[in-house]
Order: C-alpha cells, then sequence, then structure tokens
C-alpha cells in the first residue's frame, strides 16, 4: 500500500479512538462502587484558587478529558490532510509523519502505563502505520509541480 493509504488508516483508528475515548469518559456517574463514588465527590468538593479562579479537582478531570478529545479530532485531521501531502509532497510530508509517530510511541508507552490494553493496542497499530508510512515516503520520489527533488537551500525559498 501507498504511505497515502497508512496515513488514512491510522487516522480511521485514531478517529476510532477518539470515539472510544469520549464515550468512555462522557458519563461523570460512578460506575465502579463506592470507592469511586467517594473519589469523584472528594474531586468534586476539593475547590482552590488558581490564577484569579476558583476550580476543583474535578473540574481539571474533565477539563483534560474533553482536552484529551479535542487533540485527538485536531490528530485525525492532521493525519487525513498528511494523506493529502503525502501524495504531492512525500519529501515535506515525512518530517510531519516523523513527529506525530514520535508523540504516538510517547502516547502508546503512556497508555501501557498509565491506563490498560484498548488505547495501547489501539495507539500501537496507529504507530505502526505511521512508521510504514514514514518508510513509504523515504523511499518516494514524486514532488509538487515546478519543485526540485533537492532540500531548499536558502530561507527565501522556503514556504513557512
Amino acid at each position: 500500500m501507498k504511505p497515502w493509504t497508512w496515513l488514512r488508516v491510522a487516522a480511521v483508528l485514531q478517529a476510532l479512538g477518539t470515539v472510544g475515548h469520549t464515550l468512555a469518559t462522557a458519563s461523570t456517574v460512578p460506575t465502579h462502587g463506592p470507592g469511586e463514588k467517594a473519589v469523584f465527590e472528594a474531586m468534586r468538593g476539593f475547590h482552590f484558587e488558581i490564577m484569579g479562579a476558583t476550580r476543583s479537582t474535578w473540574d481539571f478531570y474533565r477539563g483534560y478529558q474533553f482536552s484529551t478529545t479535542v487533540t485527538f479530532v485536531l490528530l485525525v485531521v492532521l493525519l487525513w490532510l498528511l494523506g493529502d501531502l503525502s501524495r504531492r509532497a512525500p519529501q515535506q510530508a515525512r518530517p510531519l509523519v516523523l513527529a506525530i509517530l514520535g508523540a504516538q510511541l510517547a502516547t502508546v508507552m503512556l497508555s501501557w502505563t498509565y491506563f490498560f490494553a484498548g488505547p495501547g493496542l489501539v495507539g500501537g497499530a496507529i504507530a505502526l502505520c505511521l512508521a510504514i508510512a514514514a518508510l513509504g515516503l523515504q523511499g518516494e520520489s514524486k514532488t509538487l509541480p515546478g519543485t526540485s527533488r533537492a532540500r531548499w537551500t536558502t530561507d527565501e525559498s522556503r514556504p513557512w
């Protein structure tokens, strides 16, 4: 398969992981018994001042859950767009794929350390897709029309 296909597979896997994360964290009702209920109540009950606002530990817990969902959605979009970029400009896409791969590998390690098999397995499959795409992009020679295969050599010629 072409690198763009692997990037699209990674985007779909990330989308499935995003839906799973969002559904799993949507409910605020404790489901693991009285111990979890006590922890949730303690988190909701402990308020503190921070940078002019009063927040609870629960606010931070929920906020990080929602922030993670937003970041996951962004990653889905980036992976999808990288699929397009990898077709037109593989040499420009590869560093971005490698950067996301590095972050994904770190996330996989965190998932196995602090969470459970679901995020670890899905994250590992995404990392595998990214690694295969990066290897495929290494050998690609297609570029945007009007550009050379050589790297840019002057700051003025860089598109960023």
